[in-house]
């Protein structure tokens, strides 16, 4: 049993979720009602079925499932409660406390709200971060990977997801607040700079990149497909249930071959050569 002194500043239990003893912190980048439309969404959604498989997978190969990790940022929880449940010591950290609400029905064990700011999260403290698409919406992500090693301890473990190349950028991105896609070799060059060690650095969902290209991106440049912000809130909620609810049919039985094929690579330790994701594990020198 971890105990959460052992790594945080100032929180108390409040039925079931750590907050700050002055308060909640509610900064972050997605409202209320997007929380709830993402919370309805994740559990009937194939994307992050499988982005928590791959997760998964990395981390029972890099990090150890005896340590606490740390999810931050980590939303309603959903990849942390995947990891929970095969026994995985999990800690969600999440700004929003609506995020947070939805993680404790969700039945994960350990939930705080609230940020890894320095007076939250002690220094050489943490043995494991995931950081999974959010460095995507931080200006400075240099100097956030710099914040996460100090809170890690002497050979501690960060593994981070992240969106890939810049050429697959689409309103959807302009929507969600994000400053940038990345590559492999820009990701690499960012923890060299924040000293930390890669281990594993390669790309996932690689059978996405030309249907974004094709028609998230293609179709906008040409006027075909309405720009988010083009769109009305419905049109919206009802493009990103089609994009992201599970497949029927002939269309699942390809997404599922698709998915089987990149996981079996991944499994026998071979880099999957581009994708629309980036999945990275860096250890703090």
């Amino acid at each position: 049993m971890v105990d959460i002194n052992s790594f945080m500043h100032g929180f108390h239990n409040k039925k079931g979720i750590w907050v700050r003893d002055y308060g909640q912190d509610t900064a972050t980048k997605f409202s209320e009602e997007e929380q709830e439309r993402l919370y309805a969404l994740e559990d009937i959604s194939w994307w992050f079925r499988y982005r928590a498989e791959v997760i998964t997978y990395i981390s029972r190969r890099f990090l150890s499932d005896s340590s606490l990790v740390l999810d931050v940022g980590g939303g309603n929880g959903y990849t942390t409660l995947k990891m929970q449940e095969k026994g995985w010591c999990m800690f969600l950290m999440e700004p929003s406390y609506a995020a947070c609400r939805n993680a404790k029905k969700r039945g994960l064990n350990h939930i705080i709200c609230g940020t890894l700011e320095p007076e939250n999260v002690k220094n050489n403290s943490v043995p494991q971060v995931l950081l999974l698409d959010v460095l995507e919406h931080i200006e400075d992500d240099a100097g956030f990977l710099k914040l996460i090693r100090q809170k890690l301890v002497r050979g501690g473990k960060l593994l981070i997801t992240v969106p890939a190349f810049q050429m697959l950028w689409s309103s959807e991105d302009d929507a969600a607040g994000h400053y940038r896609r990345y590559t492999v070799k820009q990701v690499i060059r960012l923890a060299d700079q924040a000293n930390y060690h890669v281990c594993y650095a390669g790309y996932f969902f690689g059978f996405l990149v030309l249907p974004i290209l094709l028609v998230r991106v293609g179709m906008e440049k040409i006027g075909l497909l309405k720009r988010t912000s083009e769109r009305t809130e419905e049109e919206n909620r009802e493009i990103g249930r089609k994009q992201f609810q599970e497949r029927k049919g002939l269309i699942k039985t390809l997404l599922s071959l698709l998915e089987k094929r990149e996981l079996r690579k991944l499994m026998k330790r071979r880099k999957v050569r581009w994708g629309s994701s980036i999945i990275c594990v860096l250890e703090k020198r």
